[in-house]
């Protein structure tokens, strides 16, 4: 007999359970997949909904399984309501995510159930982007984009006074910018809340999201990934700033990042190892003379990879341009964002997204890729 597929999760919360039902909900559901047909187990608060928004073959009632499990045992558990479900549906060995929870798998295997792990993603064919994912993406990079438009005009219109960024009166700093990019993006339904404004040594943290006054002549790396509230995919881009007067250290960081970006982008297309991607921009880092490794205690230079999947989850894992082996495909999405950081000048990183076909790849959306703000 068959292994059935099985996730017992949040649909917002887990990628690859949204991406086999299409049904957005905040609270823990039941879906498996059985000789061929998709089910989802809804209580009575959210049935209707699933029936009319749901892409699955049949949607059974969680209470009518309840009340089986409830007649057995009054003390009766999640595990009992999925035996009630299994039996009907006469499954006895279910493949589920590496992620599902120990306490669900353990009581499963003592009723009786076969457990097996499937793949991560649990749904790999997710890293090959349909058309309309494609879309969707594109939208939200489009937003990206106008968010990133924001921050610019803002870092534009202000004032330098000493070591300050002053704007419509007061010290601009990484929450107030922040808060501005995150505002216009939830009024347009998408949520950004993690978006980086890191200036200066906060800058050589590639993931320090920033805080406290802005300064002027250094490097401020504005990174946005926000997420769709409507089709939950996200869009991820980064562009580095510099208000006032660049230092020349900066300048030849910059330059050289924009090139190494430039080099990975003409290498990726269908077919090729990520690793090599990487290594081609790594090669051209050292061949400027910027070294990666640890100085003064802490790691510098090109210290993460290339480039990420991106989806459904920000960082669609194993999906990566970077050190390890990982073969590109046609219609993956990734990331390419190297990246340089050191003490004492800063930290650079330019980011895009591109969508990889047998000949190359295609750059979703544009925005300029420019340092000096005056």
């Amino acid at each position: 007999m068959p292994a059935a597929k099985f996730i017992y999760d949040f649909p917002e919360k887990n990628a690859d359970l949204f991406y086999a039902s299409k049904f957005p909900c905040h609270d823990a559901v039941i879906y498996f997949e059985n000789r061929g047909k998709k089910f989802l187990v809804m209580s009575d608060l959210e049935i209707d909904r699933a029936k009319r928004e749901a892409k699955v073959d049949k949607i059974l009632s969680l209470p009518v399984y309840a009340k089986r499990a409830e007649k057995k045992n009054k003390s009766y558990t999640i595990v009992d309501v999925l035996d009630e479900i299994f039996s009907e549906q006469r499954i006895k060995k279910l493949i589920v995510p590496g992620s599902s929870s120990f306490t669900l798998v353990y009581g499963l295997k003592r009723k009786g159930y076969k457990i097996e792990a499937g793949p991560q993603p649990f749904y790999p064919e997710r890293f090959v982007k349909t058309p309309e994912e494609k879309r969707v993406i594109l939208k939200t990079q489009h937003l990206v984009f106008q968010a990133i438009g924001l921050a610019e005009n803002v870092l534009s219109k202000s004032q330098i006074r000493g070591n300050r960024i002053i704007y419509r009166g007061r010290p601009l700093t990484s929450e107030w910018l922040r808060q501005m990019i995150n505002v216009f993006l939830l009024e347009r339904d998408h949520i950004g809340a993690d978006t980086i404004v890191a200036c200066g040594m906060q800058s050589i943290d590639p993931h320090e999201i920033g805080s406290g006054p802005l300064k002027p002549h250094q490097s401020i790396i504005v990174d946005v990934f926000p997420k769709s509230m409507k089709t939950l995919y996200y869009a991820d881009a980064t562009r580095t700033f510099c208000k006032g007067r660049v230092p020349e250290a900066l300048k030849k960081l910059y330059a050289t990042v924009k090139e190494g970006q430039e080099t990975g982008i003409k290498k990726i297309k269908a077919g090729i190892n990520g690793r090599l991607v990487h290594e081609s921009i790594q090669k051209l880092f050292a061949a400027h003379g910027y070294k990666t490794g640890e100085k003064g205690g802490r790691k510098q230079g090109f210290i993460h990879s290339t480039g990420h999947g991106i989806g459904l989850e920000v960082h669609e894992e194993p999906a990566r341009i970077g050190p390890r082996d990982f073969t590109l495909k046609k219609g993956y999405i990734m990331s390419v964002e190297p990246g340089l950081y050191y003490a004492g000048i800063g930290g650079v990183r330019i980011e895009d997204l591109v969508y990889i076909t047998t000949t190359g790849c295609q750059v979703l959306g544009h925005y300029p890729k420019k340092l000096e703000i005056r």
